[in-house]
């Protein structure tokens, strides 16, 4: 065995697991009852509770399968559940499923998630993937057509993949698109149905700029990925040539579109910044929240899949230990590395935008598709 030492000077921390599990937790319970308030409201009582009962499955589920695991492990059942935060991930969990869906499929990917995503590696601090994300891949997998028959309009990401092509290249075609979900203010404010908790933008940046002051999360994870995503758009943007939109560029516009579809902002908040399958340095991190960026880029935009956040953050779990091991040691001798690998991936990402935007076909007149699509589908 090979042990690592380093020398003072080192950095203490005051926080503390349970404070950054605590506030997180927080955070996300302050998105969940906005859903609530707004189904209940845009949607009625059926559709708000249905979310309740979604949450209480799931955290249910959880709690039954990690007291079984702590029996079997001859553990404190009580102690084991306090130190294993697994009702953050069942939170999460439901935050990335439709309000449609059912029941079973949610405790079906909480068991998925917590048992074989966390438990089976250990508990918690020894997974290596996202145990939500996991979760929500078996959903995508497997009940992708499971419903309970609430509500019945398309989300965004569906339409603009299936229909769009996700380059509307006019502003009569955008206006059609946008038209169907209040604008960009109702894409921004999530006034209209989708995964539970992935439709408001604006309240989670919000809420993640707080997490970041109060350094429970990085800020350069969901800073690298939300910027990188808009860069390689914006470039898209520019070498198709779409028109701008009431006077805004293609280049700001387009690449808004991007982050205001789907569920990237709710990736970078609070599944990107999860301390146990991110990288641990700084460098990595960035590294860590790039890679990602240019994956869901070109996963929606080339793959036959409506949004790319999710499997681009299962993917870069793998590549975790390798990235830690790249930058293990004295971080401020690691910075010209860490340059020279970013600039690496700059370029790569700057290929892919070009390989991208000369391999998709712009649509310039109003799909007919787009007016029939009435299945809701995953957006993460």
């Amino acid at each position: 065995m090979k042990f690592t030492f380093h020398v003072s000077p080192s950095i203490k921390n005051n926080l503390s697991t349970q404070r950054i599990m605590k506030e997180l937790s927080l955070s996300l319970l302050v998105v969940f009852v906005a859903a609530v308030i707004y189904y209940a409201s845009a949607w009625g009582a059926d559709a708000a509770l249905h979310c309740v009962l979604l949450l209480a499955c799931s955290l249910i589920t959880t709690f039954v399968c990690e007291s079984i695991f702590a029996k079997i492990m001859k553990k404190d059942i009580k102690t084991f559940l306090k130190s294993s935060f697994g009702w953050v991930t069942a939170i999460i969990l439901t935050l990335m499923v439709p309000v449609n869906m059912s029941c079973y499929a949610v405790i079906i990917a909480t068991v998925f998630a917590i048992v074989l995503a966390k438990l089976l590696f250990g508990g918690f601090g020894q997974n290596i993937f996202n145990p939500a994300a996991v979760g929500r891949a078996v959903i995508l997998q497997a009940f992708t057509g499971v419903s309970v028959g609430l509500i019945s309009q398309a989300t965004p990401t569906t339409v603009i993949a299936s229909a769009y092509h996700w380059l509307p290249a006019n502003a009569t075609v955008l206006d059609s698109f946008l038209s169907q979900y209040g604008g960009f203010a109702g894409l921004a404010l999530g006034t209209y149905p989708g995964s539970i908790g992935e439709t408001f933008s604006i309240l989670i940046l919000i809420i993640g700029v707080v997490l970041a002051v109060r350094q429970i999360i990085d800020w350069r994870v969901p800073v690298v990925y939300l910027g990188t995503i808009f860069v390689l758009t914006a470039v898209v943007a520019l070498i198709t040539g779409i028109d701008s939109y009431n006077g805004i560029p293609a280049f700001i516009w387009y690449p808004l579109l991007h982050l205001l579809t789907g569920g990237v902002i709710f990736g970078a908040v609070f599944m990107l910044t999860d301390p146990v399958t991110s990288p641990t340095s700084a460098s990595g991190r960035v590294v860590f929240a790039m890679g990602a960026a240019i994956l869901t880029t070109l996963i929606r935009l080339k793959a036959n899949l409506p949004e790319g956040c999710l499997y681009s953050i299962l993917l870069m779990n793998m590549f975790t230990p390798w990235i830690e091991s790249c930058f293990d040691g004295k971080q401020l001798e690691l910075v010209k590395k860490s340059r020279i690998v970013c600039a690496c991936l700059a370029l790569i990402g700057l290929a892919i935008s070009f390989y991208a935007a000369s391999s998709i076909q712009k649509v310039d007149t109003v799909p007919e598709t787009a007016a029939v699509v009435e299945t809701m589908e995953v957006t993460l």
